[in-house]
């Protein structure tokens, strides 16, 4: 019976060292998961696909152009480490074939003024990995709003420097109803032509992207007046993988341990109930 009960001890307290052992392991994976997934600004979108809209400035209700996209409220502030006196804006993403789809808008009072007669938005791009260091610049830029007169720019960004690009890629156009505007880009995803001014954009990998508001009147960034970051999860084709390669170690890994910690558990409870039927029988 002392064998007996010497056993049961045993296997309980060994059963409960390894149940420990495995959630500190879980917590430690856990952990470094959240490290590495937790750069950067707390915004982020995973962008599905869906049809192509048409870069034209004008919301197509009939035809639902952006339908599918994804949707976020954001503002944008003249400090981001200050989020104060911000502007709200819808901000939408969506990608189509080799695309990326950007809609930005808003309203303002004074739209139509002479005060932002020469407002633009721009969409600054980070590579992967670079700790929002913005080396693309896609600037839909006003030279008069009163009469819907604006350009598409294309800038790489070098140190503080805007250059403008020797092969514009991707699109864009706005569009100003009563106090309400619209801003519309698209750029290029795995298709880009000029890969030494241009952010190259990969599926399966977060970027960086900034939404700068502002009133040209020398030169960029001076008039960069409000601003945000969002960070985008650009996913893969249809039918294709659509978790990032961490995510799908964590999944695994959570999977397997669970597995293991229930099968221990129901190995436990078998064990206990075999010690207590043969204490019975040597106490009977």
């Amino acid at each position: 019976m002392n064998n007996s009960k010497s056993g049961y001890r045993t296997l309980k307290k060994n059963t409960i060292k390894f149940l420990t052992l495995i959630v500190i392991t879980q917590i430690f994976l856990s952990s470094i998961f959240l490290i590495t997934n937790g750069y950067g600004d707390p915004i982020e979108i995973k962008v599905g696909f869906g049809a192509a809209p048409v870069i034209d400035g004008i919301i197509d209700g009939t035809t639902g152009e952006w339908d599918q996209a994804k949707k976020q409220n954001i503002n944008l502030y003249p400090n981001i480490s200050v989020p104060e006196n911000g502007l709200a804006i819808d901000l939408w993403v969506i990608q189509e074939g080799l695309n990326l789809y950007i809609l930005v808008r808003f309203d303002l009072q004074d739209h139509g003024s002479s005060k932002y007669d020469n407002e633009f938005i721009g969409i600054l791009i980070a590579d992967e990995g670079s700790n929002s260091d913005f080396a693309d610049a896609k600037i839909v830029q006003y030279s008069n709003i009163s009469e819907n007169t604006f350009q598409y720019l294309d800038y790489h960004i070098n140190d503080t420097e805007y250059e403008e690009d020797i092969i514009s890629n991707g699109a864009g156009a706005a569009n100003l109803e009563e106090n309400q505007i619209t801003y519309e880009f698209s750029m290029p995803v795995k298709d880009t032509e000029d890969e030494v001014q241009d952010v190259y954009l990969n599926y399966q990998d977060f970027y960086d992207f900034k939404i700068v508001f502002g009133n040209k009147t020398a030169l960029y960034p001076d008039d960069i007046m409000i601003s945000n970051i969002v960070s985008l999860f650009l996913e893969y084709k249809p039918g294709g993988p659509d978790k990032p390669l961490s995510e799908l170690i964590m999944f695994i890994s959570t999977i397997v341990i669970f597995s293991i910690i229930s099968a221990l558990y129901i190995f436990y409870i078998y064990r206990i109930t075999q010690l207590k039927k043969e204490i019975r029988r040597i106490r009977s």
